[in-house]
């Protein structure tokens, strides 16, 4: 399953693939990303989270150049409990040092999102990816 956002150039700045193979859903964010085009994903990533039921979500930040820590209190109040409900439960966030991503992700881990979620920030994906897959793990023991 893949869905993908585009802002109002026709430009992607967000996709989104449930990866049955991985038992992950996969989001990677591109260039800048304004807080309705930030909405506007979440909305596109629920609608996965709740055909998929995943409970493990890589959120890749890597490529996101726009500030969107602002938006924390949008997603704790209204993403995160439709995320839990359509069963989110583990949450790694993806983010190049010293980007506006690295501080929405600090932003998060301090948040509801970060206390109500299992949630872990990383510089890679390989590293993000070897998490979910040990709380996976974890999970099945």
């Amino acid at each position: 399953m893949h869905r993908e956002a585009k802002n109002s150039f026709d430009r992607v700045y967000y996709v989104i693939e449930h990866n049955p193979d991985l038992n992950v859903i996969d989001t990677r964010w591109y260039g800048y990303a304004s807080q309705n085009d930030l909405r506007k994903a979440c909305e596109i990533g629920l609608e996965i989270l709740e055909k998929t039921r995943c409970p493990y979500k890589l959120n890749d930040n890597s490529d996101l150049t726009g500030p969107w820590a602002d938006a924390v209190a949008w997603l704790e109040k209204d993403w995160l409990p439709r995320a839990m409900q359509a069963g989110l439960r583990y949450l790694a966030h993806v983010a190049n040092e010293h980007s506006y991503g690295e501080t929405g992700g600090q932003v998060m881990q301090v948040s509801k999102i970060g206390r109500q979620l299992d949630f872990c920030t990383f510089t890679s994906r390989q590293d993000a990816l070897a998490w979910l897959k040990a709380c996976q793990l974890k999970e099945n023991n």
